[in-house]
């Protein structure tokens, strides 16, 4: 298993993905470090190693490009065998960095998750 890094001691770069700011790393993040409320995923860059981000899915073996965090979840298709769920995306229209560092606590400040709607009795 590749080494993995503690979000929480990361400075991540944040990007827009999907109409979404999210944080975003070339490096791969312990999952067990992401605090409650966030989604991690993983992200896939092209087979002609241009460096284009093109898949999203809940982990990358092959092609990994980085990781990212959000405080909303991205919709996913499940893979047809296995575990795992993937998002194509476009890298021109879909991928955005906004030239700007943050860590997890600074984003969690900006972009805290939604709390789960209370049902009314």
């Amino acid at each position: 298993m590749p080494y993995r890094l503690d979000a929480m001691k990361e400075v991540f770069e944040v990007v827009t993905v999907l109409g979404k700011p999210m944080l975003f790393t070339p490096c791969r993040i312990d999952r067990n470090t992401i605090p409650m409320g966030l989604y991690m995923y993983e992200v896939r860059h092209d087979d002609d190693c241009r460096g284009d981000p093109v898949q999203i899915g809940k982990w990358v073996m092959v092609n990994h490009w980085g990781t990212l965090i959000t405080s909303s979840p991205i919709g996913l298709d499940s893979y047809k065998t296995g575990n795992n769920a993937f998002r194509d995306i476009d890298p021109e229209k879909d991928w955005g960095y906004e030239g700007v560092d943050s860590t997890v606590r600074e984003y969690l400040e900006r972009h805290p998750p939604k709390k789960e709607k209370e049902f009314e009795r």
